[in-house]
């Protein structure tokens, strides 16, 4: 190998051994910068919250009583009933259907209107007993929101109509049926005491109102 063969030989080798030593200098500047383990837990963390947030922000909350009244109740009902009635359903959970039948069972036809012309929208009678009638003069009946929120009260145990007292525990197991099919609020209403004659007719009444 002559001289200047040699020198070539030396200079390639000698270039071969700078690339490696570069390629394996720490202080070289990488390409990318590679992800350490806390980086890549800092990142999946934000990624799960910011996937929860909007999981949550996107669920649809629990939907209320359905207070939308069935169709029999815009012609077996009058207009301050129709509203009492889905007062009622809104304060207490009870089906609206429930309801709406129950208030046939205590007042109906021209008894019902007399009732409305007469401005009582006490439409569950309560207070009214063989022993007299209590509390049928009160400011609350005059409205049917704030005679429902009364009446809601009531069934809640709350002494919420003047001079009467509070519920039965009966009739306030009522409300426990709430959110229940509407035959189980049925049996508990006619269970319940509050009519002596126990509601025979309240089945086929929710049956007329919803059909």
């Amino acid at each position: 190998m002559s001289i200047v063969d040699a020198t070539a030989r030396v200079s390639a080798i000698q270039a071969q051994i700078t690339a490696l030593t570069s390629a394996f200098d720490p202080t070289a500047s990488p390409t990318s910068t590679p992800k350490t383990s806390a980086t890549s837990f800092a990142s999946q963390l934000a990624a799960a919250q910011t996937t929860a947030a909007g999981t949550l922000s996107s669920t649809t909350p629990p939907s209320a009583a359905d207070t939308t009244l069935p169709s029999g109740a815009s012609t077996q009902l009058t207009s301050a009933q129709q509203q009492f009635a889905s007062r009622l359903a809104a304060d207490t959970g009870l089906d609206a259907g429930v309801v709406s039948a129950w208030l046939l069972a205590e007042e109906s036809g021209s008894a019902a209107q007399s009732r409305q012309a007469a401005g009582n929208n006490d439409w569950l009678n309560i207070g009214y007993t063989d022993a007299g009638t209590y509390g049928s003069s009160d400011s609350v009946w005059s409205d049917p929101s704030t005679a429902a929120d009364a009446t809601a009260g009531w069934l809640k145990g709350q002494n919420t109509i003047p001079g009467y007292g509070t519920a039965s525990s009966g009739i306030q197991a009522i409300l426990s049926t709430a959110g229940q099919a509407p035959s189980a609020q049925i049996a508990a209403l006619q269970s319940s005491g509050w009519a002596s004659s126990g509601y025979p007719s309240l089945p086929s009444l929710y049956q007329s109102i919803t059909a």
